[in-house]
């Protein structure tokens, strides 16, 4: 199961989370009219999920009559005791034109594959199961990098020439939770994910780097490999030219980056998990998944540095079963070794990262990620407990289009040039938090001859607790910051105590290269923040942050 994926909409690409809950509207005349949102995700269970960065490529189906012109290929598979790989054991010959072209399968059955190719060079890989003596089955990937082909051909892919894999950490009780392997090629001038393998007892045979072949490996550790509950994790990584013959791992704790992870509550019961991986630089990313019970937290996390890890981070009900759950994406590069300190959940959470597209190749496209806060940007049209509805209008009230998603509207009528606005409402009642109840955003759009219009937003820093909390009657310093704004636009600012019914204005002033305000907070309750910059956008988030 592919859990996020980059969907693309033309020249519009949205993060999604979980299957798309409404459907969308058509422009043919306004008002437009949109199916209503029905709230909810999947529950994924898995200790892994593939991230992949672009379509996976089709495979064509290996003919088993020999074709003018073409060459019979007969391979036989062997599993690690020497016998013919059952069909349950191997099911699948992948078969890669080292010209780019796409890819061929061939059925594997009862340890024989068989098929019609073009003359030509190819790499090869198959996967083997293989039952083992204590009850457990081992997995072995077999990668052959260069296969010409230049007549009739007969191949033996036998999995005990595969070297085992292991992985360790200088942690006492560190064990495995889940490791992945990728092997990468070269082809048609660019790399491709070929070769997958993850589970706990591993084989690869070994390659040469000729040809651009690379071998990448990520393994999750944990206290008795449990998936959920460790106080730690390691998250460690290794990149090789060639498949090494010694394609073993083991990390020591002095060289890792040592990241002390926050995970905040948000005012009411939660459970998180998150998701690690390295993106590799190819075409997909496996992230393995680790569980945090009983928000607030706080745990260890060791990273092998000088990678982009790709982080996902989720927040839902305390059973964590994540029915339901609201999530953050971001990347990062530890440099080097050393002490960092990171959360997740921290607010206030508010809209990022908007685009207007004019032409999408079906439509005009709308999408703002309305939960993102100082940790990353959330997803786009898919929330869990929020509803709302998204307009795109002229000056003279004409829809041009709209949706009943906050944040989210595609199909659209491309608008003439001119001046419009473009409205989001939300609202929102997770069980697992108290804040970011209510939004509401305005932006001044002008179309002219750019078909991709960023929308500025406001995002905030501010000093909060483990419930994103600060102190009553104390001074609260607030950092505000504009993203995707003209240089210099400066922000005005509004408090309300009493979630929007009454604003009071708050100056703001320069500080370096920020904008920063200092007011009082009330007594008790919660503060909502209402940010503008002139001819830009307008937006209010009631509930930013609670007071204890």
């Amino acid at each position: 199961m592919v859990k996020r994926t980059l969907v693309g909409l033309g020249a519009l690409a949205l993060v999604a989370a979980g299957p798309v809950p409404y459907a969308l509207a058509t422009a043919p005349a306004s008002p437009v009219k949109a199916e209503p949102a029905q709230g909810g995700h999947g529950t994924f269970h898995r200790e892994m999920e593939i991230k992949r960065k672009k379509k996976a490529p089709s495979f064509r189906r290996l003919s088993r009559t020999v074709a003018a012109g073409e060459h019979r290929l007969q391979a036989a598979v062997l599993d690690r005791k020497g016998a013919a790989a059952t069909s349950d054991e191997a099911s699948r010959l992948s078969i890669w034109p080292l010209d780019g072209s796409d890819p061929f399968a061939a059925d594997v059955v009862n340890g024989q594959a068989e098929g019609s190719l073009p003359p030509g060079d190819y790499a090869i890989d198959v996967v083997v199961k293989t039952p083992e003596a204590d009850g457990t089955t081992s997995t072995s990937l077999i990668y052959l990098p260069k296969v010409s082909v230049t007549g009739d051909l007969s191949l033996t892919l036998d999995a005990r020439k595969a070297n085992p894999v292991h992985v360790e950490v200088d942690k006492e009780g560190a064990k495995p939770a889940l490791t992945v392997i990728w092997i990468s090629q070269r082809i048609g001038g660019k790399f491709r994910d070929v070769g997958e393998i993850d589970g706990g007892d591993l084989y690869v045979t070994p390659a040469a780097a000729e040809g651009g072949v690379e071998y990448e490996l990520q393994a999750l550790l944990t206290q008795g490999g449990k998936e959920e509950g460790s106080p730690y994790a390691y998250n460690v990584a290794r990149k090789a030219p060639g498949i090494p013959t010694d394609p073993n791992l083991s990390a020591r704790t002095k060289d890792l980056a040592a990241v002390r992870v926050e995970y905040a509550g948000e005012g009411r019961p939660a459970c998180a998990q998150q998701y690690a991986g390295v993106d590799f630089g190819n075409s997909a990313i496996a992230l393995s998944r680790t569980v945090t019970r009983d928000l607030p937290a706080t745990r260890t996390e060791y990273y092998t540095p000088g990678f982009d890890w790709d982080f996902t981070g989720e927040i839902g009900t305390p059973d964590c079963a994540f029915e339901q759950y609201d999530v953050l994406f971001r990347t990062e590069r530890f440099p080097a070794a050393g002490t960092y300190t990171r959360s997740w959940n921290k607010g206030p959470l508010g809209p990022a990262d908007g685009e207007l597209v004019l032409d999408t190749g079906d439509g005009t496209g709308y999408s703002v990620a309305m939960l993102s806060g100082p940790d990353g940007l959330s997803n786009v049209e898919s929330y869990a407990f929020m509803k709302g509805d998204s307009t795109l209008r002229s000056l003279n009230g004409e829809v041009i289009g709209a949706s009943l998603v906050p944040g989210y509207g595609h199909i659209w009528a491309r608008p003439e040039p001119g001046r419009y606005t473009l409205t989001t409402n939300a609202t929102r009642s997770a069980p697992w938090s108290d804040l970011a109840t209510s939004q509401h955003v305005v932006w001044d759009v002008t179309v002219g001859k750019d078909n991709v219009i960023k929308l500025p937003t406001v995002q905030y820093r501010t000093a909060l607790d483990d419930e994103n909390r600060a102190p009553a009657n104390t001074t609260q310093t607030l950092t505000l910051a504009p993203q995707q704004a003209k240089a210099g636009a400066k922000p005005s600012l509004w408090t309300s105590f009493d979630d929007g019914k009454t604003w009071t204005p708050v100056p703001v002033r320069a500080d370096a290269t920020r904008w920063v305000a200092s007011f009082r907070n009330p007594a008790q309750g919660f503060v909502s923040l209402r940010t503008k910059i002139d001819g830009a956008v307008d937006q209010t988030v009631i509930r930013a942050y609670g007071i204890r």
